[in-house]
């Protein structure tokens, strides 16, 4: 099994969370956020891998991601931790935390979603993954990937009040440092269309759960909230002048929803 890239922040003999970030990002992503969940909270472990075909992480192989962050959890000699996961972090996240209830006390979920439960969706989604990872599979040139970055940024769902050209230009640098190939490898693996919808089941978690999406992202602060319905400790919360990117564009704010929560 692939090991994964860890990124670290905090006190390692502290109750640790573990972050992951979403598609195309890396564990790096937290960097602002895990700053500021430890000005508010100093007595925390926090670390963040680079999810498989990210980063400095192997490329997506045959394990199921879930079996990669428990063996991780074996190798740091973690015991119960909290997990929150961003996007498509988010939703790997929830379907980690069901395959093993017991070893996850509280789940925070940021713009994410269970995946999608009707057929005709998932097959349109799978076909539009399948198109963006041909692109990305074709592109050879540091300028066919940074427009492919650039377009990526201006996708409707991504739309804010609080985003700004500085924001882009620091996304799109950041991004750079992928590999468009293993990065369609991850989008072919992870679609929504491809992973198996998880709301039937999210009733099985019994931990604290929080679900934070921005207002300006009106489809996930939908999702937040059916989120929170469906999971019987669980509640939703609605950051203002924040769209789907919240790493991005309110990363302090996040983390001290997060910490107030956890503390209460």
């Amino acid at each position: 099994m692939a090991s994964l890239k860890l990124h670290r922040w905090g006190n390692p003999t502290a109750p640790a969370w573990l972050c992951l970030h979403g598609f195309m990002g890396t564990g790096s992503d937290w960097d602002t956020f895990a700053c500021a969940a430890l000005a508010l909270n100093p007595n925390l472990s926090i670390l963040a891998p680079d999810l498989p075909g990210h980063g400095e992480s192997s490329s997506v192989d045959v394990d199921l991601f879930e079996s990669q962050i428990f063996a991780l959890l074996d190798v740091e000699n973690l015991g119960p931790v909290t997990l929150i996961g961003y996007s498509l972090g988010g939703r790997l996240g929830l379907q980690t935390i069901l395959s093993d209830p017991q070893r996850f006390p509280a789940f925070v979920g940021i713009s994410t979603s269970a995946g999608l439960d009707i057929q005709s969706e998932r097959d349109q989604r799978k076909d539009l993954d399948c198109q963006l990872a041909t692109r990305l599979k074709g592109i050879t040139t540091e300028s066919a990937f940074r427009q492919f970055l650039s377009d990526w940024w201006e996708l409707p769902v991504f739309k804010s009040q609080t985003r700004s050209l500085g924001m882009k230009s620091s996304f799109i640098e950041s991004r750079m440092k992928q590999t468009p190939q293993t990065l369609a490898e991850s989008l072919m693996r992870w679609s929504p269309g491809v992973l198996p919808s998880l709301w039937d089941s999210l009733g099985e978690f019994h931990g604290r759960s929080l679900f934070l999406a921005g207002a300006d992202d009106e489809k996930y602060a939908q999702i937040s909230k059916k989120l929170a319905a469906k999971i019987p400790d669980a509640r939703f919360q609605i950051l203002a002048a924040a769209g789907h990117q919240i790493l991005i564009e309110k990363p302090l704010e996040a983390a001290r929803c997060v910490v107030d929560f956890l503390q209460h």
